[in-house]
């Protein structure tokens, strides 16, 4: 599957059981976030696995709007996030001490030492919802079993790879008992074993259908409709604005005497944004003048 363009999720299902699971790949996706910023290897693959779960996520949580996942700590790294949109539109950043030397493999709970995951819902028409996990595993995996495990309170399994080039993940819930089908009781722990056996090379590498048969040739597989992701930043002028005349008029004053304009860079997309003195004062009115 070398050079090919492939950016999709796709939902899956076992026959006569109660589990159901999700599959993401994505490539050029995954590329248009981390070519933004002059990453090391080692977090860009974290980034990756970062993107590949929020793309999970998305899919898995039914809203109109914005979901996030959000790690922030005291070590090196001090902050990783990524987004996704109803319209699965992706997007994702890392901020760290860039005067250190970043080893060649990481965990997520030394780069991140101390800090914690947010997972947050913002509907565009609701109320906001945030919950928190404490970093506590070595993998982003173990802190979304984790956080599946509070929020939701059903078992769910995450496999996650990167390597600069593709980001996967492989998604696997088991839905509530009185879901379950009969004759099947141990569906559950033989899936979740089969899934154990995947490699990095095959998460990365096998198109949804190949995978799931190598995994699982003997079980009934129902594979639903796949859904296309893309980048796709939701920075704009105007939003920008908003956040610039949040600053206050003092503020802004100060910076168009010192600067000249007002310059905001977006990091998610390095969009450019420059407001002048002519811009600000048709908001501000005389605040904004600098004579």
């Amino acid at each position: 599957m070398n050079n090919v363009t492939i950016n999709e999720i796709q939902r899956f299902s076992f026959d006569n059981s109660n589990v159901r699971g999700e599959r993401v790949l994505l490539n050029d996706a995954y590329q248009e976030i981390i070519k933004r910023k002059q990453y090391p290897l080692a977090l860009e693959k974290l980034l990756g696995e970062f993107v590949a779960a929020i793309a999970l996520l998305r899919d898995i949580v039914k809203i109109d709007g914005v979901l996030s996942i959000q790690a922030k700590g005291y070590g090196f790294l001090s902050t990783l996030m990524t987004e996704c949109d109803e319209h699965q539109n992706l997007r994702g950043i890392a901020q760290w001490d860039e005067s250190q030397e970043v080893p060649e493999v990481i965990s997520l709970k030394d780069v991140l030492e101390g800090g914690y995951l947010a997972i947050t819902i913002q509907p565009r028409n609701g109320q906001r919802y945030q919950g928190i996990v404490e970093i506590v595993g070595d993998t982003l995996s173990e802190c979304l079993e984790q956080y599946f495990s509070q929020s939701e309170q059903l078992p769910s399994r995450v496999w996650l790879a990167a390597n600069g080039a593709q980001c996967g993940g492989l998604f696997l819930q088991r839905l509530p008992e009185e879901q379950a089908k009969e004759g099947d009781e141990d569906a559950w722990e033989r899936l979740t074993h089969l899934a154990s056996t995947v490699k990095e090379d095959e998460l990365l590498g096998l198109e949804t259908g190949e995978l799931l048969h190598r995994l699982y040739h003997e079980e009934e597989v129902r594979l639903y409709d796949t859904k296309v992701m893309q980048f796709g930043c939701s920075c704009s002028r105007q939003r920008t604005l908003d956040a610039v005349m949040s600053l206050g008029s003092e503020e802004i004053r100060e910076l168009l005497i010192e600067q000249g304009s007002v310059k905001v860079d977006c990091q998610f997309c390095a969009e450019k944004y420059e407001f002048t003195e002519a811009d600000l004062v048709d908001l501000l009115g005389d605040q904004a003048k600098t004579h």
